[in-house]
């Protein structure tokens, strides 16, 4: 049979496959360099320019920013270890919706502004008021944050800025300015990402994690044999 000629045997002993191997993913130096993930890949230098997401509390340690995940890609390659850079900031739409109650206002704004490093940023807040207001209060609480966060970004570096995202250095001096003009229950960022052409590419989001018991002794979060999701 054409199966077992020579000619075939010679082509299926050419066939090479290539070794997989583990690699950890390291978040920034501003966040531990901690150990977030591990990719299951033919060579490291695969990963580089991939983005996931992983859930602020694994990054600070603290229960109360576990509605907060970070976005990281991976930029580097050190050995046997993905280092990565911080691209962005969001928080769980599940807890926004929370944050809303009856015979209040809910101010949604989104703007860019422009790090110091002249990056561009684009962000997305949420104020609620303890009642409801008019209009013209509105207008002046979007404009008022929109200057905090000149202020804040355009001094520092976007990994600083996600930095006092997560310590809610940004949300208390926010709160403070606005609540001169109109008391408010709450002021939250929803996003807030990097906006560069070509910087992030395919992206795979960190599930939560799951009970002890259910957690796999390897798990990929970067792979090359499926296509990345998108975030929501």
């Amino acid at each position: 049979m054409a199966k077992n000629t020579p000619e075939v045997k010679k082509l299926a002993t050419k066939i090479k496959i290539k070794k997989k191997n583990w690699y950890k993913i390291i978040s920034p130096k501003v966040f531990g360099q901690r150990e977030v993930g591990e990719a299951y890949l033919s060579g490291p230098e695969t990963a580089l320019g991939r983005k996931l997401k992983t859930n602020l509390k694994d990054l600070t340690g603290n229960f109360k920013d576990q509605n907060a995940y970070v976005a990281l890609q991976v930029n580097k390659v050190n050995g046997s270890l993905l280092n990565t850079i911080t691209v962005g900031y969001e928080l769980v739409p599940s807890f926004i919706k929370r944050l809303v109650r009856k015979n209040t206002s809910r101010i949604d704004d989104s703007f860019n502004v422009t790090t110091k490093s002249g990056r561009k940023v684009v962000v997305k807040t949420l104020a609620i008021t303890i009642h409801k207001v008019q209009h013209s209060v509105r207008t002046q609480l979007r404009k008022i944050t929109q200057e905090v966060f000149l202020e804040e970004i355009g001094r520092t570096g976007f990994e600083t800025a996600v930095v006092n995202l997560a310590n809610y250095r940004i949300q208390s001096i926010l709160k403070k300015r606005l609540n001169k003009v109109y008391p408010l229950k709450d002021i939250v960022i929803k996003i807030m990402a990097l906006q560069e052409k070509g910087l992030v590419t395919e992206e795979v989001v960190v599930e939560e994690p799951a009970p002890a018991a259910e957690v796999p002794e390897k798990k990929e979060v970067l792979s090359e044999e499926q296509p990345a999701e998108e975030a929501a």
